[in-house]
Order: C-alpha cells, then sequence, then structure tokens
C-alpha cells in the first residue's frame, strides 16, 4: 500500500464531471477521487452541465483559475469524454511541462483517418493512456508501452450510497409483495444515436410489454439522470407507457438517485444500449451479485448475458431464458467478482506515483 504522507502530499487534478448528473465517467471520477484522497491532494475541473458550490467548474469560463490549478498540479488526471475539451487540456497540460494520466471512456466508430492520426498525436503527449476496453486500444493503434487497458468500475462504497427515496422503496415493497420478477435500468440522459435510442429505453418498454401480455409477473425500474435537452422525450414515453396500460408495472422516473441501491433491490438488470464504452453497471451488478442482459454491441464482462443489439426478438428471448431459471439470484453465484477497494486503491495510487517519479 502506498503510505499517505500527513504533510507534502502530491497535488492530484482531476478532469471530467462530478455528479449529479450521474453517468458512468461521473461516478467512476467520484469513485477515484474517494479512492485516493487519503494518498494524494485532490482538486477538480468540474466538466458537468450542473455547476456546483465549491468545485471550479469549466463553465465559469475563469482562465486564471483555470491555469492556476494546472500550474500547482502535480500530475493532471484526464477523464474528459469530449475530444475537443481533452486535447485543450493536454496542450495546455504540455505547454505548462505538467505530467498527464489520461482516460478513454469511449471512441466512436468514425473511420476518418487523418482524424484518428490527430486522436493518436494528442493522447501520445500524455504520460499515460488508459482505456477502458481492447476496441478502443485497437482503434486508436496507441503505444503498447504507454497503454494500459483497465475497465472503468471501482468498487461502490456501499456505506456512502444514499438511502432510496420512500416512494421508489415503497415501489420495491410493493412489486415484490406481489412476486414480480423486477428489471432495472438506467441513462444518464435519452439521447439519440444513429437515429436510435442509445440507452434502449424505448426497447424496455416494449419488453414489459410483451411479458405482460405473456403473463409473467414483472416490474420495471428505469432511470434517468438527467432530462437536460430530452423532457419532451421523457414525456413522450411517460404517455406511451400509461397508453399501453403499464403504469403500475414501469415506473419511469427522473433524478439523482443512487443507482446502486436500485440494483441491489432488483433481481435483473438490463443493459440494452445500442453503443457503449465499458459499462459500470454491468460490472456493479456482478459486483452484486446479480443477472445482467446486455446488447451485444461492445465485448463485454465475462457472463454477461447477450442478445443482439437492436433486435427486439433476441431481446425478449433472452429474457425468457433468463426467467425461466429457477434461481435468478443464484444465476451468477459462482462468478461474483472478488474485489477489494484496498486493492483499487493500491493500483491508481500507485499508477500515479509513477507517472509523477518518472
Amino acid at each position: 500500500m502506498v503510505k499517505s504522507v500527513l504533510t507534502n502530499k502530491k497535488k492530484v487534478l482531476l478532469f471530467g464531471p462530478l455528479p449529479p448528473p450521474a453517468g458512468g465517467i461521473s461516478v467512476h471520477l467520484a469513485r477515484l477521487n474517494h479512492l485516493i484522497k487519503e494518498d494524494f491532494q485532490i482538486d477538480f475541473i468540474d466538466e458537468a452541465s450542473v455547476v456546483k458550490k465549491n468545485v471550479f467548474s469549466i463553465k465559469s469560463f475563469n482562465p486564471f483559475v483555470y491555469l492556476n490549478k494546472i500550474f500547482s498540479a502535480d500530475v493532471l488526471f484526464i477523464q474528459t469524454g469530449g475530444s475537443a475539451l481533452r486535447k485543450f487540456h493536454i496542450i495546455v497540460g504540455k505547454l505548462l511541462s505538467k505530467k498527464i494520466i489520461i482516460t478513454v471512456h469511449g471512441y466512436s466508430k468514425v473511420n476518418n483517418f487523418f482524424l484518428l492520426k490527430v486522436d493518436c498525436y494528442f493522447l501520445n503527449l500524455c504520460n499515460q493512456i488508459i482505456v477502458v476496453n481492447p476496441y478502443i486500444l485497437k482503434k486508436l493503434a496507441l503505444p503498447i508501452n504507454k497503454c494500459i487497458v483497465k475497465h472503468a468500475f471501482i468498487p461502490p462504497l456501499m456505506t456512502t450510497e444514499s438511502v432510496l427515496p420512500e416512494f421508489i422503496l415503497t415501489w420495491f415493497f410493493e412489486s415484490k409483495k406481489s412476486g414480480h420478477t423486477i428489471f432495472c435500468a438506467n441513462a444518464s440522459r435519452l439521447n439519440i444515436l444513429n437515429n436510435q435510442d442509445l440507452y434502449g429505453l424505448d426497447m424496455c418498454i416494449q419488453l414489459a410489454k410483451l411479458l405482460l401480455n405473456n403473463y409473467f409477473p414483472i416490474s420495471f425500474i428505469f432511470i434517468v439522470s438527467s432530462l437536460e435537452n430530452c423532457q419532451d422525450r421523457f414525456a413522450i414515453y411517460q404517455k406511451l407507457i400509461i397508453d399501453l396500460g403499464l403504469q403500475h408495472n414501469f415506473l419511469l422516473i427522473n433524478g439523482e438517485f443512487s443507482f446502486v441501491r436500485v440494483i441491489e433491490q432488483s433481481d435483473i438488470v438490463l443493459r440494452p444500449t445500442n453503443a457503449d464504452g465499458d459499462a459500470v453497471t454491468i460490472r456493479e451488478a456482478i459486483y452484486l451479485n446479480k443477472p445482467v442482459l446486455a446488447s451485444d454491441v461492445i465485448d463485454r464482462p465475462t457472463n454477461t448475458l447477450l442478445f443482439k443489439n437492436r433486435d427486439m426478438n433476441d431481446f425478449y428471448n433472452q429474457t425468457i431464458k433468463l426467467l425461466s431459471k429457477k434461481n435468478i439470484d443464484s444465476f451468477f453465484s459462482s462468478t461474483q467478482m472478488d474485489i477489494i477497494s484496498n486493492d483499487y486503491r493500491n493500483y491508481y495510487s500507485q499508477l500515479i506515483n509513477n507517472v509523477i517519479y518518472s
């Protein structure tokens, strides 16, 4: 274990979105902060859509604070999702002679050779590159000596996860009392990609209707963290749920709730996305020993049950296979991940120190 020093701790500047809203990158960043804060001084440049008190937001457009934070840091740890902003941070960091670690959480399937070369050039300016899946490493042809493939999952500290509000707990209680199998899924926001629902809410609603029509006692909970630029779409889906007569079986809600707590209360976790990086939701579900059904849009963690991307028939058929298991709770019991938060703290603290002292 890297021992914490009472004084003169090295300063790590974290770039990226902090929750709220909750999303894959923001959850990862918040947990990373909790993981290493005993070993380093932590500072932030927050890129989330929601501006928080006492945290510097990139949306403040204050160049003096921005530059001062970078200048005073020993290492920059960039988790930025957007390509242009990521490049900007790298340029400023290099101009100020800073050590840089970067995590690439996802990469589009653009095949423009010039754009790929530009991205590779900027990433190669960093001291350490982390990619969350092998596809990104292959796509960008990154140098092996600088690159690590490391999934974005960091174990949740359950004692710090907020308790679900009473109306959600009541919904779970009533669903369980009725003998329902409970499905859960989530979205950071209701984005559209390739003219399709990125997070597959439309497919979840169709699945619920098909299962109920075939007399399967089920309940669904789908949580949307943010309604930024998607309020109308959220309202359309709410109306569709009512029009299909699903209002007693499908709870679609918006809010900043602990999705780990939702997974904990559910029976099956769904991830019907049409694109993905490394889905923290899936690894959280496996960590909590819950069966997961996900689209095959990318390679998924071992023992994730897959269905063909955007194929409603296969989505339904694979769900039926899952429901046919006599004991859903123990379906993946032999594959529960043996993860200790201390191991993750050791890993990231050592990685950061290696870059600082290289």
